[in-house]
């Protein structure tokens, strides 16, 4: 599979995929058909919403035109160019990095301390402790304002997409800290979920809305910030297949979680080419069913383990292993 797409005509794409009410019967009218353009007739023989019938007959209607029923690649543009991941750690681990984590860090410090200094200033009358607690408080608000701009102006984040392994519950805890504690400097995070939950994606509509909203800059920053860990990302069983191509074609980096051995899911990223663009990883204690899998399917790449606490060991690797998988993405010499 390609880079992260970059067209021209993404939203005139997007926008044939729509449901028409005449192709939800099970015996569409071959009028209905007809009339459709030769994109609109790609879109609604892929679409999930028509019945097998008008997907078939949009299908043959196209192929009589001289068209092919290609597969809906579709994906949202991505936010770094190659002259951004050309700069390597310095991208995410720079200035601009540090400066969203200090501030972050920094306010919450001011806060516990202003919250300290107003409770010894109540109980003891000291005016020193009143003083130290508005002027902690000021500098609490001053970084606040600082950390929300820096993180709702973010200009360049990659955009990652985690696959969970189906692994026990007692996986769950520990790669929710580790998307927190290693993923998070990167950029947003998709996760994407093996069944439906709130706000699944069961619809064209709700598939175009999901689509806009991932090429959102502020929009997305502005989730990842609210986010505890990651953006949930699902769909019904029909729109499961699109989505997940979606997720995977638009992003710029994929974190595989093979704590399971992840079988099912080498075979899906082997099948879309989509390997060099993965970074693999397990929880700690699994790595020989992870390893396994990785033979099994021939792939030829390292797996790193993360703590209960979330925590990645041999980190460094880890961090080159994903720089090395977003200058795959977007053809970025070593």
């Amino acid at each position: 599979m390609g880079s992260v797409n970059q067209a021209g005509d993404w939203g005139v794409q997007l926008g044939e995929m729509r449901t028409h009410s005449a192709l939800r019967a099970a015996s569409p009218s071959e009028e209905a058909v007809r009339r459709l353009s030769d994109r609109a007739l790609r879109a609604a023989a892929l679409n999930p919403d028509h019945s097998e019938a008008a997907r078939a007959a949009a299908a043959a209607e196209l192929r009589a035109r001289g068209g092919a029923l290609d597969p809906w690649r579709h994906a949202c543009p991505s936010f770094l160019a190659p002259v951004d991941v050309a700069r390597g750690a310095r991208l995410f681990f720079g200035i601009e990095g540090a400066i969203r984590s200090a501030a972050g860090k920094l306010a919450i410090a001011a806060g516990f301390g202003a919250a300290a200094c107003a409770v010894v200033a109540f109980y003891t009358g000291v005016a020193v402790a009143s003083i130290a607690a508005m002027a902690l408080a000021g500098l609490c608000a001053a970084l606040v304002i600082l950390w929300l701009f820096a993180s709702i102006f973010r200009a360049k984040p990659a955009r990652i997409l985690f696959l969970a392994s189906r692994a026990d519950a007692a996986t769950r805890a520990p790669a929710r800290r580790m998307l927190s504690t290693e993923l998070r400097p990167f950029g947003h995070i998709l996760s994407f979920a093996q069944r439906a939950e709130a706000g699944a994606v069961r619809s064209a509509a709700d598939y175009r809305a999901r689509a806009n909203a991932m090429r959102s800059l502020i929009g997305m920053n502005i989730s990842a910030m609210l986010a505890p860990e990651a953006l949930p990302l699902s769909a019904s069983d029909h729109w499961r297949a699109m989505i997940f191509d979606l997720a995977l074609a638009s992003s710029d980096v994929v974190i595989a979680d093979l704590s399971d051995g992840g079988d099912s899911t080498l075979s899906a990223l082997a099948a879309e080419g989509a390997i060099p663009r993965c970074v693999f990883v397990c929880l700690w204690g699994r790595l020989d069913e992870a390893s396994a899998g990785l033979r099994t399917h021939q792939i030829e790449a390292p797996c790193f383990y993360y703590a209960p606490d979330g925590e990645m060991q041999r980190r460094s690797g880890f961090r080159a292993a994903v720089l090395s998988a977003l200058r795959a993405t977007h053809g970025v010499a070593a």
